[in-house]
This record gives structure tokens, sequence and C-alpha cells, in this order.
């Protein structure tokens, strides 16, 4: 009996253990709530997220579980000799879903097994940071760091446009944050941080200035500060002239990209610009959220008394803006209390990647955190009107089975590099 019973039970980090489970057993407090039936002037018009759904992440949390028991016991060297095969196998179902995938919503993300739904982008995530821990864990002695910088930067840039083309720019996304956890812990020289920070700020000012106030000096006045910048400062010639072809290509590229995003998307990206221009269309979303965390308060309308989530005021409730009802009906302590579930996580996981002593373990367990942590902040900051809506699910929270069970399993992994750092 205590063998099985250990058999059962995951091994490594407790508290992250504790964490996953508070923070599961919080959603489905949550969607009950959610599925509670709409009332008000809406009941006849909106029928209300179905009590079906709170059954279904019931269910997948509890495959979650034994996902999670299952990653943590794995040895991970097995992991690390068979990572290039679940990346392949993602890449397959990727490539599957615009031939066979439903369109729902408008894009086509999911493909459909019966009364089986599977995100292939969910998948994808774990295991292009598995391949990727893989393989710098193989160039981190070497003199070719260059060399597995640039094949990670291709293998990951391969699923991520797959995913951008269904389209799901939240989930492309995802895949580059994982990215820059992954290689800063490997040791990205500081200038090659300094070109991409500044490239960024070409990109966001360019966007400023074709697209919000339609006035060319802003990006011009910039490459001007950069030239003379580039003038004093003393760098070789070479590094020099990356430097501003990362800043011209990254500034131009923005025009390109933005007429290739679909009109939804645009939508959303003007409406955190100007909010009051787009209230009762793509900003309406937002809005709402804002209206019931608003209102929650310090300690919240009482739980499954939320006025925003109850008249149906609030669009993806039990999604993209499950957060929000938390902080309607538990307030600001509730919310608190969800955020620091998270923060304490990340930080753990931090510890732990410092604490092991392989290579690849390091990897893994700071492609996971950069994972979750990108989920949480971007999450966190749509619905509270900090970023554009862009479709990031809180993980754990939110629902849906792929990305439970996903995290689920990720979090697995990482009790299962905790068990290898030092004793918990």
């Amino acid at each position: 009996m205590g063998g099985l019973r250990e058999l059962l039970t995951p091994r490594g980090d407790r508290v992250i253990f504790w964490c996953w489970l508070a923070l599961c057993l919080t959603s489905l407090a949550v969607l009950w709530s959610v599925t509670e039936p709409i009332i008000g002037p809406y009941e006849n018009v909106d029928p209300g997220v179905p009590k079906s759904v709170f059954w279904r992440q019931l269910t997948w949390a509890i495959v979650g579980y034994v996902g999670l028991v299952v990653a943590s016991r794995v040895p991970l060297r097995h992991i690390d000799n068979l990572a290039p095969f679940p990346w392949l196998i993602s890449l397959v179902l990727l490539m599957l879903v615009p031939v066979f995938g439903p369109v729902i919503s408008g894009a086509r993300r999911w493909l459909v097994f019966g009364p089986v739904s599977l995100q292939p982008a969910e998948l994808a995530k774990v295991s292009c940071i598995i391949l990727n821990a893989s393989l710098l864990a193989r160039g981190v002695d070497s003199r070719r760091k260059s060399l597995a910088t640039g094949v990670s930067l291709l293998l990951t840039a391969i699923p991520a446009v797959l995913v951008m083309e269904q389209p799901d720019l939240g989930s492309s996304l995802v895949f580059w944050a994982a990215w820059l956890g992954m290689i800063f812990w490997f040791g990205m020289p500081g200038i090659f941080l300094l070109v991409a920070a500044s490239g960024v700020a070409s990109a966001v000012i360019m966007f400023y200035s074709d697209t919000v106030a339609h006035q060319a000096w802003p990006w011009g006045g910039y490459l001007l500060v950069l030239l003379a910048l580039l003038y004093w400062v003393r760098w070789s010639i070479p590094a020099k002239v990356t430097m501003l072809a990362v800043n011209v290509v990254s500034g131009i590229a923005i025009p390109i990209f933005w007429a290739q995003l679909k009109g939804y998307q645009q939508d959303r990206v003007m409406a955190f610009f100007k909010p009051a221009e787009h209230a009762f269309s793509a900003g309406y979303q937002t809005l709402q959220s804002k209206v019931a965390i608003g209102s929650g308060g310090l300690f919240g309308t009482h739980y499954l008394k939320g006025t925003q989530k109850g008249l149906a005021f609030l669009p993806e409730r039990q999604t993209d803006f499950i957060f929000s009802v938390v902080g309607e009906e538990l307030g600001f302590v509730g919310a608190l209390a969800v955020i620091g579930l998270f923060f304490v996580m990340i930080m753990r996981g931090v510890d732990h990647a410092a604490a092991v002593r392989k290579p690849f373990s390091r990897f893994l367990a700071m492609g996971i955190v950069s994972y979750l942590a990108f989920h949480v902040v971007v999450n966190v900051s749509i619905t509270t009107g900090l970023m554009p809506v862009t479709g990031i699910p809180l993980p754990l929270m939110s629902y849906g089975g792929s990305n439970l069970l996903v995290t689920s399993a990720m979090l697995g992994l990482l009790l299962n590099v905790s068990s290898k750092s030092f004793d918990v």
C-alpha cells in the first residue's frame, strides 16, 4: 500500500506541488461560479457558460495530476535523449491543423479526435522547450555557442511561425519568451542583449510613428540619436553595423507585419492605444474586465455574487478573462493570493535552475519558468488594461484541457529538476 501511495505521489518540491493544487482548486471554484445561470436582462439572450465546462475542467485536472506525477518521475536523461521526437510530432500536428482543423471563431487552432479536442500549439510549446534545453546543454561548454544559439533560434521559429499562421499571435509569442529565458541563462553576450533591446525599441517607435501618430519624425529622430551614440561608443565596425542594421530592419518590418495581421488583431491593438474610440467594439472586453476588477474592491463582491459575470457583461469569463472574475468576487486580496501562488512557483523554479548541476536540467527549468512567467504577466496585464488583448490564457486557471495538461506536465518536469537540485 505504501509503495502504491509513493507511486501516485509526485517527486520533488512540495511547495510547487501545493501551489499547483491550490491554483487548480481555485480555478474549479471560479468556474463553478462562472457556470451559474445568467441573471438580469440577458438571461433569455445569453445562454451563459454550461456546467459541463466545470466537469470537463475537473476531468482534465485529474488527468493533469497524472501527467504531473509521471513527468516528475521519468528519468530526465531519457527525456534529453528523446528530445527531437516530441518536437517532430508536434510539428506534424501543427501542419495538419490548416488541413483538418475546424474553423472556430475565425481561426484553425484545433484537431478533433472524436470527443477530444487537441490544441497542437500547447504540445509544441513544451516540446520546443525540451528540445532547446537538450541542444543548449550540448553547446554550453563548447566553443560553438553561436552555432547552438542560431540552431535553437531556427528550431523555435519553425513552430512559432506555424502557430502564427493559425492565426494565434499570443501562443506564437510564448515560444520566443521561453527561448529568451533559456538563452539568457545560456550566457548571451551583453552586446547581444543590447542589440535585441534596441531592435525592440525601434519596432515600438516605428509602430507608434506609422500607426498611431501617422508621423515619421519619432522613428527618424530615434535613428539619428542611435547614429550619434554609435559614433561615440568604442565598438568594432561590424558591431556598429549590426546594431544599425537590426534597428533599421526591425523598424521597416513593422508596417509589413502590421499588414499581415487579421482585422480583429489590428482592432485589439488600436483599442489599447485609443480605448475611447473602441469602447463598444474591440475594447469592450478590456473595459468590462476593468469594471469587474474595480468593483471587487479589497475583499470582493463575495463568491457567486459577481455582477459583471452574473449579468453576462464580461466576455470569455471562463477562459482568458477568468482573472477578472477572481478580482470581482474575491477582491484585491484574492487576486493578490493567486498572483502570489504563481510568484512562489516561479521563484522556486529559478532557485532550482540555479542549484542543479546538469545543464539540461538547468535550461529545462528556465524554459518552464519563462513560459509560466510570460503567461501570467501577459494575462494579468491584459485583464487590467496594461496590454492589448492577445488571447493568452492564465495557466492552471483558464478553462482548457490542452493548456492545463501541458502546464501540469511542465510543472512535473520542474518537480523532477527540483529533486536533483537539493532536498526539499
